[in-house]
């Protein structure tokens, strides 16, 4: 193993990044001979040390404490943090070279792996020190934010994106990044979730929060907003930056046991109607905020930290806001989420048996409604 390489590799692309691409830029390598040398031996190297380090120091959770893992859950760790490394890099990777033809740059997903892994080096530095009791999480969330800027720096010098077209291109990528990456972690992450020490924990968790999700839903039960009045005072709070922070939580702890024959109410088909409708409102309005807002961002030649910090809320925003607007409004994301299902068998296959049958007979008359919102 070319240790000297590898070490010259993080150091530049912590210190003198943009030197390291314009030595890189030049090599004419294929993304699968990039990931095997020298991403595997980097990654795996962060995978292994990160695993020592959180066995030694253990994790650290908020009001519960430090809990110190299993060997297995550490493998475990391990062999997660480098495949789903891996696999990221591999689709994102097609994802920026896709963009970049879409803006006039090179379509090359070679030069796209590479320029990822390559301005994700200070983030893998970050995660590998992330054990680390009190400064840990510090480190890695300076040196991830870190590496947002240097994506942004780098797209021009690996894709030949235009300095013009170079916000959208970021901006679509890292919409696509977050969507990406949470359906890899739900996925394939679920696999390498630490058994053992969930289970541990779990308990204590539900214990300790028990109280405070009561009194959350209370809250929610109180708000006896004007349907039209809602949909804009939600809007005008998604606009400051104020939106539920524990909805991916409460969504969670959701359930809804669907009836055998799968066949739903009309009470169900108005209910969903009424939250879709609300939902495609917040979502036009907020698709307007975003574009009048990156639509000047165009224009500038850089971004500042705190610019890239707003586009990730934005993106955040935009990604649960179906969520939030069910539950905002007392809905249950499970049988919200059932609903839609049904709905949309019904709609598009009402003939498939006994029971879409029965169903697309509920939504006659809402056909308009139901096509704008599937």
């Amino acid at each position: 193993m070319q240790t000297n390489t590898i070490l010259g590799l993080l150091k530049n692309g912590i210190l003198y990044p943009e030197k390291l691409w314009q030595e890189e830029v030049s090599e004419n390598i294929s993304w699968a001979q990039y990931i095997k040398f020298p991403v595997l031996p980097i990654i795996v190297l962060v995978g292994v040390v990160s695993g020592i380090l959180t066995k030694v120091f253990g994790y650290h959770i908020p009001v519960i404490g430090v809990i110190h893992p299993s060997m297995s859950d550490v493998v475990i760790q391990a062999i997660g943090t480098i495949v789903i490394y891996l696999i990221f890099l591999i689709l994102m990777g097609w994802v920026a070279a896709y963009l970049a033809g879409l803006f006039d740059g090179k379509n090359d997903w070679n030069k796209s792996v590479q320029m990822l892994f390559l301005t994700s080096i200070p983030s893998l530095f970050g995660q590998l020190l992330s054990p680390l009791p009190y400064i840990g999480w510090v480190i890695a969330l300076g040196l991830g934010v870190y590496t947002m800027v240097l994506l942004y720096k780098a797209i021009p010098v690996f894709l030949g994106v235009p300095l013009e077209s170079r916000a959208k291109h970021f901006i679509l990528f890292l919409i696509a990044s977050f969507v990406i990456s949470m359906a890899v972690n739900i996925s394939i992450g679920s696999i390498f979730a630490p058994k053992n020490l969930m289970q541990g924990t779990i308990t204590d968790i539900k214990t300790m929060t028990h109280t405070n999700d009561e009194v959350v839903h209370q809250n929610q039960q109180q708000k006896t907003h004007n349907n039209e009045d809602y949909v804009q005072d939600y809007v005008d709070a998604m606009a400051k930056g104020d939106y539920n922070k524990d909805v991916i939580k409460d969504t969670a702890d959701d359930t809804f046991i669907a009836p055998p024959n799968n066949r739903l109410t009309r009470k169900q088909v108005e209910q969903f109607i009424n939250l879709a409708k609300k939902v495609k409102i917040v979502e036009k309005e907020q698709a307007k905020k975003l574009k009048e807002k990156y639509d000047k961002k165009e224009k500038s030649d850089d971004f500042s930290l705190t610019d890239i910090f707003n586009g990730l809320k934005d993106v955040s925003n935009m990604a649960t806001l179906e969520m939030k607007v069910v539950k905002t409004n007392g809905g249950n994301w499970a049988e919200y989420q059932w609903v839609k299902d049904r709905i949309r068998e019904a709609y598009y296959t009402p003939s498939l048996n006994q029971t879409t049958q029965e169903n697309a007979k509920l939504l006659k008359g809402h056909d308009e409604v139901i096509s704008s919102i599937l």
